[in-house]
């Protein structure tokens, strides 16, 4: 099951706080599909959730991430 989290009416750095609360909410494994604005938010939320070390792919608006 992937979750699902909008993050279109955030801007940085709440995008990537509201990222990672959820990210911490879930199971290693687990799937989070988040929409981002275009702009910073969708170059900040992939990067840091890499830094991370969790596996992310950017489709679109859509940061997919796999919990580490």
């Amino acid at each position: 099951m992937t979750r699902t989290l909008d993050i279109t009416g955030l801007r940085c750095p709440m995008t990537w706080v509201r990222t990672k609360l959820e990210l911490e909410r879930m199971a290693p494994g687990e799937a989070l599909a988040v929409r981002c604005p275009p702009g910073e938010a969708l170059e900040n939320v992939p990067r840091s959730a890499r830094e991370a070390g969790h596996d992310v792919q950017v489709e679109g608006t859509t940061v997919r991430i796999v919990r580490a």
